[in-house]
Order: structure tokens, then sequence, then C-alpha cells
């Protein structure tokens, strides 16, 4: 068998290597039997198409990386990233595969509590992906998977960090989670009813059964702001695991800040030393100044006496 060698980045940023051999469009098989998925750019795309699939495959790295820094397990709602390369001529992502199928227009046929557990898992994962401040940006049925028991929210190519400006946004409005709830949403609705909504539109609730209208109950709120959380979702939906805690960034790095200073303790800055105070020597009084104007006064009296008593004489 002919296998390919990527090199690349595992998901700690660490330099490794991986045997790869194509089994399809984007699924390689690795040298130990594994299969996994591999994102690259498209081999034929115009300068435009290009740089558009570039910020889609920069997004999804810089997604899944930090979800592997923030969690010590991996998250079964979320996909798990293997390894990347973005700095090559050749970048790619690889993947470990999605559990179960894609669920795009299959799940009118999931039974009351198979529902229930999907929709847990939907929210589990908006949950997951808000604690680390990111946003999913394109929650849909073509975006998540389910295998019988569990959801998993894939394709992170759209996925930023909370109140940032998406790069291939044209509206120019800030990424909020809740665009994702209000998404999941419209997953929901069409979970329940089989009606499609349309990206913008909001369905109608009161038309709707109790326990559905009661569920969505302010997820079509026009004000992200004013729709319920993820966490609040999942407390509809009577969810009583407890979520995974990401990790504390300046709570983990505390230990190291430490032990540096304990290795490099701070220098005390040098006390200024002060120099005695040297008495200034008292200055001689300056000699007091006759006027000038009286002084001609008496020189020309003398100088005119001397001269009548000669004449006398």
């Amino acid at each position: 068998m002919n296998f390919e060698k990527l090199a690349g980045r595992d998901p700690a940023g660490r330099e490794a290597t991986w045997l790869v051999q194509a089994l399809d469009a984007d699924r390689v098989k690795t040298d130990d039997g594994t299969t996994l998925v591999l994102r690259t750019l498209p081999a034929e795309a115009n300068p435009v198409e290009l740089a558009h699939a570039e910020v889609l495959l920069d997004n999804e790295i810089r997604a899944l990386t930090r979800l592997h820094t923030r969690y010590l397990r991996p998250l079964p709602e979320l996909p798990q990233i293997v390894g990347y390369d973005f700095d090559s001529a050749e970048p790619f992502l690889l993947l470990e595969p999605p559990i179960g199928k894609c669920v795009d227009g299959g799940l009118r046929t999931l039974l009351i509590d198979e529902r229930r557990r999907f929709m847990i898992g939907l929210f589990r994962a908006l949950a997951q992906l808000d604690a680390v401040d990111l946003v999913h940006g394109s929650v849909g049925l073509s975006s998540l998977c389910w295998d019988g028991a569990t959801t998993q929210l894939v394709d992170l190519q759209h996925a930023v960090g909370t109140g940032e400006a998406p790069r291939l946004s044209r509206t120019g409005s800030v990424a909020h989670p809740g665009h994702d709830v209000r998404a999941a949403g419209r997953v929901v609705y069409e979970l329940f009813t089989g009606k499609h909504v349309a990206l913008g539109d909001t369905p109608d609730l009161a038309s709707q059964p109790e326990v559905l209208a009661s569920l969505l109950r302010g997820v079509f709120e026009p004000d992200p702001q004013h729709r319920p959380t993820a966490l609040e979702m999942l407390e509809r939906l009577n969810d009583r695991d407890p979520l995974p805690r990401p990790v504390d960034v300046t709570s983990a790095m505390q230990p190291g800040y430490d032990r540096f200073d304990e290795l490099r303790p701070p220098k005390l800055a040098a006390r200024p030393v002060l120099q005695p105070t040297v008495p200034r020597p008292a200055s001689a009084p300056k000699p007091q100044q006759i006027p000038l104007a009286p002084l001609a006064i008496v020189v020309f009296l003398v100088v005119a006496a001397i001269a009548i008593l000669v004449a006398v004489i």
C-alpha cells in the first residue's frame, strides 16, 4: 500500500506526522488502520473561492484547537481534532469521523424519547461552545449527526469567538450565542412539525401544541440577548447530567507563574543612598555702595573751597 506522509501539528501544537491513504473524497486511512476525515483546500478554485475556503478551514482549526485545550476529555457532542497544518502550501485538518449519520431530512421518524435525547445533545453542544466563548454560526440539520443515542454538532467552519465579527459576514453583526440558540430552535421546530423554516423567518408557535410552544418560548426574540441560553434550554428539557467544566486558563497558569517567581524572585529596588547635607558657607557681606550723585557734589565743594583759599593767599 502507498501511504502519503502528512506533516503538521497535533492538537497541542507539537510537530507530528501521519501516514495516510485516501479512501474517498474526504476520508483517509492511517498506516495503523484508523479512519479519519481529511479537510483540505479545493484543488481547482479561483482566487476568490480559494480565499473563502482558507477562511473556513482556519475557522475550524481555531475552534477545534480551543475546544481541545479547554476541555480535559473529548466531548461526544462536538468533533475531535487529530492534527492540522495551516502554514504550508497545502494546509489540512485531520478529524475523528462524526458519530452516526447526518440527520438532514431524516428525523421525523424519531420516537418521543429519542427526540428529547436528540435535543439535549444539541443544546449540550451549544452550551459547551458558549462556555469557551465560541459561536458555531451555522447550526442546522445538515450540521447535526445522530447515532441513536447522542447528537453531535459538526462543521465548525463558520465558528468564531463570541463578540467577533465573522470574517465572511456581510451584515457586520458580531457573533452571539443567542444566534446559535435561534438556529437550534428552527431545528427543533422542524423536528416536531416537519415544516421547513427559512433562515430569517419566525415560526408561528401559537398554532402549535403547548409542549412545543413552551419549549421554544423566547427562542425567536429579535434581540439575541433576550433569548434563553443553551443552559436554560437544557433546564427546560430537564437534563440532569452535569456539563464538563472547561479549564480556567488563569488558574491553570498560576502555578507556573508561582514557580517562576520562586526560581527568579523579583529583585528589590535598592534604596537611594542619602548624602549628608553640607551647609553652604555664609557669603561675605557686600560692601555698601555710596550713591554717585551726592559724592560728586561733595568733591565739587571741596575743590571750590581749595580754589578760593588759594586765591585769598
